[in-house]
């Protein structure tokens, strides 16, 4: 297992910053196709409220028309029911009139001028019953005209209501559409801002990441140029355990594949101490996700680095000395390297000492 800032050289550190700048150029590109969909997606939400507030006015406009026609009808069916009423009293009058004329002799004048008592007045009393008998008539056919009228109106009103409400129906169809499409681009709007959240989570943690190894870049080219290996190098191991990982090539059980280890890896307990292996200076304490603690040793003119450690005792600055606690094994191995300038070497020839 090698973490990134336990590169061999400041070489490697490059390469890892570039990498890590093509995924912040990579996740800025998709951040902004977001921002992008984000912005259409809101003016297709607007656009959709826009005929949802429309289609909410013809509904209003269309109940106002069934309203009103049904008002007319209503009022229809009052006059309707007054020329019936009106009808019927004529009926009435029409019966009277009819039976008056009928109770008058129609044969035997002399009758009639005995009952009377003067001609001219029998002949003016059938005449006006028939008048009578004639408008009333006339009055009745009127009626029955007007209501028909009424009646093919009130057919004409119904017909326009049945058409309304069918328009009625169908636009209330196409408004539960256009809200329903509303809803879901509504919840894609939401999908795509909880995904911006999380890409810009990303991308601040990349420009961290990218931020904490250009300060380490930058310290280290600070040091001293790499020296040749000293012979007078001398290390204790730093944790009581045993190797289970040689520095060079090893076999990655997870990826399946080879990898080169940098370093050393020591199996320990738990809570076991981890020592310096030569006295020095604390020139990085961190944590790293995914690649646990690491503490940075520099001694003279090279470096020892652990990770993969609990219980870091010591902080940056600080002076160690050989075998001093600097921490604890934790539940992985303790990651063991040794630098001598820009190089990463096998560490084990240098133990001089045990644990």
């Amino acid at each position: 297992m090698l973490l990134w800032l336990l590169a061999q050289t400041i070489e490697d550190y490059q390469k890892k910053l570039e990498e890590i700048n093509k995924l912040i150029a990579e996740n800025q590109r998709k951040l902004e196709e977001l921002q992008k969909e984000e912005k259409n997606v809101l003016f297709e939400i607007a656009t959709l409220t826009k005929k949802i507030e429309l289609y909410n006015q013809k509904l209003d406009l269309l109940k106002n028309q069934i309203q009103n026609l049904s008002d007319e009808i209503y009022i229809l069916n009052k006059r309707k029911q007054a020329i019936f009423e009106d009808i019927q009293r004529t009926k009435e009058k029409l019966t009277k009139a009819a039976r008056l004329l009928y109770k008058l002799p129609k044969n035997n004048m002399l009758e009639l001028l005995l009952r009377t008592g003067s001609f001219y007045q029998s002949y003016r009393i059938e005449i006006s019953l028939m008048s009578i008998l004639k408008y009333y008539k006339t009055l009745a056919d009127e009626l029955r005209e007007k209501q028909r009228e009424l009646e093919i109106t009130e057919q004409e009103l119904n017909k326009k209501i049945k058409l309304l409400e069918i328009s009625f129906k169908d636009q209330e169809s196409t408004l539960s559409e256009l809200q329903k499409l509303k809803n879901q681009r509504q919840a894609y709007l939401d999908r795509i801002r909880a995904n911006k959240i999380q890409k810009q989570a990303y991308l601040n943690e990349l420009e961290k990441s990218k931020q904490r190894l250009e300060n380490i870049i930058a310290g280290l080219s600070k040091k001293k140029e790499a020296i040749k290996k000293s012979s007078n190098i001398s290390l204790l191991i730093p944790a009581n355990g045993h190797i289970i990982n040689d520095f060079g090539y090893i076999y990655d059980n997870v990826y399946g594949t080879r990898i080169k280890n940098s370093g050393i890896d020591i199996k320990a307990p738990r809570n076991s101490p981890v020592r310096a292996a030569e006295s020095g200076e604390v020139v990085y304490v961190g944590f790293i996700e995914g690649y646990g603690n690491i503490i940075i040793l520099e001694h003279s003119g090279f470096y020892t680095i652990y990770s993969q450690v609990i219980g870091i005792s010591v902080k940056k600055g600080d002076k160690v000395i050989k075998g001093q606690q600097i921490a604890k094994v934790g539940d992985d191995p303790l990651h063991f390297e040794l630098r001598i300038g820009k190089e990463a070497v096998d560490p084990k020839p240098y133990f001089t000492s045990q644990f």
